[in-house]
């Protein structure tokens, strides 16, 4: 099953009131996505899509933390010049981003005219994009765009599509860390994979409505119908960031991508090129991934390290024992001898244990570890083991 929200045109009442799923121009679109002959078990793509039309009112955006980060975020578009249009305010995009940056996959069909009381401080900065407006414009494949299942997927190879309507335009700025997928016919992009998000960023809302030439049935009939059905396989598809497990100081990489580099404390780890880490030194270890869709990205999840040995022997080298990891705010950790005493503990994750116990060094041997550790997001783990101190 594939779920994708949708704002519900309820969002502007008047003017327009149809880009996005559940509005006119898009009745069409919204056919071919919910047809069983495109998408689902016997379809061309075999996945059901659920579509629900949500957020219609302004400030609702806020609950979309409660959302599931595998389902698909269509934004739309709507006029913000119309009197009828409930605004989106900063609170809302602010949270949105937040979903995006934790998994949460976007389309966003944009136009160089945008959201209601738009400004940079709320969606295209956020995003980090301008827009410049032109007379006609279009979307013409780059190579990485060709090896897309966008321009190449199961519905066949759309060799270009089109914009439409009175609001054309192309991308005069995109984030440096993009995969741009389709340019314009002078080389301006139109179409780009930010890889900061995992979010699809198109220069018009139209390459999706019935303006663009989107047909007036179910069916997949032409280049405009393949491109949407299309854009929903590559989204479905798009593979996730990685997530690091530790198995005994192993780190391993979950999930299988193109190319893989370790980091130690931000620092490149020479050779560390492979799916899984030996982890020897204490620190916090990050592994950059090349994704299938070209985009190279570091782990967003939670990551926690801590070591199974260390020598406190004044070589400067491993001498203390810290936790170590990403977007921890607050960790205590606790350390006792093998006779049950505590030896150590602390709530500060800028000290770590030396070894010593009331001011005398500890026998080189194995200790029990408790740790509690609250994330920047909320979460929080508990964990527990063991650390063996060698001199």
């Amino acid at each position: 099953m594939i779920n994708i929200i949708s704002i519900n045109t309820n969002r502007q009442l008047g003017g327009d009131n149809g880009y996005t799923l559940n509005g006119q121009w898009m009745i069409y679109s919204r056919a071919k996505l919910l047809c069983s002959n495109n998408f689902s078990s016997t379809g061309i793509y075999p996945k059901k899509i659920n579509i629900a039309d949500s957020y219609g009112t302004s400030g609702s955006i806020e609950q979309i933390t409660n959302v599931l980060t595998d389902n698909i975020f269509f934004f739309g578009w709507f006029n913000k010049n119309d009197a009828s249009t409930q605004p989106f305010i900063k609170a809302e995009v602010d949270s949105l981003y937040s979903w995006s940056i934790k998994g949460g996959k976007l389309i966003i069909g944009t136009s160089p005219d945008e959201l209601p009381d738009i400004n940079s401080s709320i969606l295209n900065a956020k995003w980090g994009y301008s827009l410049t407006k032109v007379a006609t414009c279009s979307l013409f494949p780059t190579s990485q765009g060709n090896a897309s299942d966008i321009f190449n997927g199961p519905f066949g190879n759309v060799p270009s599509v089109n914009e439409g309507g009175s609001l054309q335009g192309f991308f005069n700025t995109v984030p440096s860390n993009s995969v741009i997928l389709a340019r314009e016919a002078y080389g301006s992009p139109t179409l780009y994979l930010d890889c900061n998000t995992l979010d699809l960023i198109a220069a018009d809302i139209d390459v999706f409505t019935s303006i663009g030439d989107i047909s007036s049935d179910s069916n997949i009939n032409n280049n405009q119908d393949k491109f949407l059905a299309n854009v929903i396989v590559f989204m479905d598809k798009l593979q996730d960031p990685p997530v690091i497990m530790n198995n005994e100081n192993l780190l391993i990489c979950q999930n299988i991508y193109s190319t893989y580099q370790w980091y130690l404390n931000g620092t490149m780890i020479q050779d560390a090129n492979s799916q899984t880490y030996l982890a020897t030194q204490n620190g916090s270890y990050t592994v950059e991934v090349t994704l299938d869709c070209g985009c190279k990205i570091f782990p967003k999840e939670n990551i926690v390290f801590i070591p199974n040995i260390f020598s406190p022997n004044g070589n400067g080298q491993n001498d203390v024992l810290y936790i170590r990891g990403e977007n921890i705010k607050e960790a205590s950790l606790s350390i006792y001898s093998r006779w049950g005493e505590k030896v150590f503990e602390s709530k500060d994750i800028t000290k770590g244990w030396d070894g010593t116990y009331k001011g005398k060094p500890c026998a080189a041997e194995a200790y029990a570890y408790y740790v509690t550790i609250t994330f920047t997001d909320g979460t929080f783990v508990q964990k527990k083991g063991n650390i063996t101190l060698v001199r």
